[in-house]
């Protein structure tokens, strides 16, 4: 049997061991475990961070997202009624038979006159002055004057006299119209 005192050494030297063996399980765990993990843990915290505010500044920037598409819906808008076609040659006959139609379908069938006049070159197009001349009741006049300002050429008004037709004679509310618009053309 072994004596007390070697017993004593051997529990000595095996808490020792226990110890150090202990000690390099704290060392080793704080350096592979704990250290690495904690950054990784400050660089997910500094990424969360980092994308908290990307995702607040974006928020910021849709939130004036509808506004923006209203503008631009607006300006499409805007840009349809300018977008008027500027053809490379005059013409005339065409508008002519665009202008007519109109009349007919706003209802003025007569004393229907148009007088082309005598175009002139500018710089980066020409301008053909016509004058038209037509009598109808002043709501299909009213209904022409808006079907023309539609028209996809592009075309300018420049002048219009509007008078009675005449009363006592059975025409009331019949204008006798005399318009002076410009017709425009590129001359590529």
């Amino acid at each position: 049997m072994r004596s007390l005192q070697t017993q004593a050494e051997w529990c000595n030297r095996a808490q020792w061991v226990l110890g150090i063996a202990l000690g390099t399980m704290v060392v080793g765990f704080y350096l592979f475990v704990f250290r690495p993990n904690s950054e990784r843990l400050e660089g997910l915290n500094g990424q969360i961070a980092t994308k908290s505010r990307d995702l607040a500044g974006n928020q910021t920037r849709v939130q004036i997202l509808p506004d923006v598409l209203r503008q631009v819906g607006a300006m499409q808008d805007r840009l349809a009624k300018f977008d008027k076609k500027l053809p490379k040659q005059p013409e005339l006959g065409p508008f002519i038979n665009d202008i007519t139609e109109l009349s007919h379908q706003s209802g003025l069938r007569t004393n229907w006159t148009v007088e082309p006049g005598v175009p002139q070159r500018g710089d980066l197009y020409a301008e053909w002055p016509i004058a038209l001349r037509f009598e109808g009741e002043f709501t299909n006049v009213f209904d022409f004057l808006r079907r023309a300002e539609e028209m996809q050429r592009l075309t300018r008004m420049k002048g219009m006299r509007v008078r009675s037709a005449g009363t006592g004679n059975g025409k009331n509310g019949q204008v006798q119209v005399e318009l002076s618009m410009n017709i425009y053309f590129s001359e590529g």
